[in-house]
């Protein structure tokens, strides 16, 4: 008799500890979700921000320029300029992928190109040459 109960509260806490477990693992995944979407986010908003005074620079004229403070997110990979467009490539459960937001004005870029030294950007240079707008860091300069 006293086998049996034994053997019953011995059932009771493992599905008590795998309750627990699948719980914890649920969170965990969620969390991280949720996180990589407040990156995006805030890659999202940086982008926009960063456009939005190349803008204001660019109508500025003369020799205008701004330095704008960022902590870098952790999922982007790089960040270069094309074609009047800010693309910034990221990384995401395990996919690689570009976020491009395209300028209204004329853009042009110098940025790092490994992920080791664009995770060391804090501060983007935005500067008026006239013609276009330039964008760089004044971490590593600018050509």
């Amino acid at each position: 008799m006293k086998a049996q109960m034994s053997i019953e509260y011995l059932f009771v806490i493992a599905l008590a500890m795998g309750m627990v477990l699948v719980t914890a693992y649920v969170y965990f995944v969620q969390s991280s979700e949720i996180s990589e979407q407040q990156q995006i986010t805030n890659v999202e908003v940086m982008a926009q921000d960063i456009l939005s005074v190349a803008k204001n620079v660019y109508h500025a004229g003369g020799i205008s320029k701004k330095t704008a403070n960022y902590k870098m997110p952790s999922i982007v990979n790089n960040v270069y300029v094309v074609e009047n467009a800010l693309v910034f490539n990221v990384t995401t459960d395990g996919s690689t992928y570009e976020l491009v937001y395209y300028s209204d004005v004329p853009i042009t870029g110098d940025f790092p190109e490994t992920k080791y030294y664009t995770e060391q950007i804090a501060h983007i240079l935005i500067i008026n040459n006239e013609d276009y707008v330039l964008l760089c860091t004044e971490e590593f300069g600018c050509d």
